[in-house]
C-alpha cells in the first residue's frame, strides 16, 4: 500500500482584471471626474447619443464598436499593468477600431464563397492588420 498526497484542486475565483472600478485621474491635486463606474459607463453613453444626434440616426455598428473597443481597451490596459486612464483606454480603443474599420473594408471590397479562402483570409488579416498595426502590442499578444 502506497501513500500519497492529496491533490488539491481550485478554481481561480478572482479574477485579476478589475473592470468595476473608476478611471483614474491623471492629476493627482485636480478633483476627480471619474468616482463610480457608472460615470465611466455613462461617459460612453454620452458619446454615443453624440453620434446618434450628429449623425441623425441611431448608429448601432458605431454603438457596438464602442462597447467592443471599449472592452479590448480596458483589459489591455488592465492586462499590462498600466494605469487605469482614461488616456490609455483610449489609446487601445483607437488601434481597435482602426483595425475593425479597415477589416471592415477588406471585407467589402473582396467577395468570399469558400471555406477554405476563409482560412487563408484570416491569416492574411492577422499579417495585414495585426503584425504591422503595432509591434508593442503584437509582442504583448505572443507572450500570452
Amino acid at each position: 500500500m502506497t501513500t500519497s498526497l492529496p491533490v488539491r484542486t481550485e478554481t481561480k475565483v478572482r479574477s485579476t482584471l478589475n473592470y468595476d472600478q473608476p478611471y483614474q485621474d491623471r492629476w493627482e491635486d485636480k478633483p476627480s471626474v471619474f468616482k463610480t463606474v457608472e460615470d465611466n459607463d455613462n461617459l460612453w453613453k454620452d458619446v454615443i447619443k453624440s453620434r446618434n444626434k450628429v449623425a441623425g440616426y441611431n448608429d448601432t455598428e458605431f454603438a457596438y464598436r464602442i462597447s467592443y473597443c471599449r472592452y479590448i481597451g480596458e483589459s489591455i490596459v488592465l492586462q499590462k499593468k498600466e494605469k487605469f486612464l482614461l488616456e490609455n483606454v483610449l489609446k487601445y480603443m483607437t488601434r481597435c477600431n482602426q483595425t475593425q474599420q479597415q477589416m471592415i473594408t477588406h471585407y467589402l471590397e473582396k467577395d468570399y464563397k469558400d471555406e477554405e479562402k476563409d482560412k487563408e483570409l484570416s491569416q492574411e488579416m492577422i499579417s495585414l492588420y495585426v503584425e504591422k498595426t503595432d509591434e508593442e502590442v503584437n509582442e504583448f499578444m505572443r507572450r500570452k
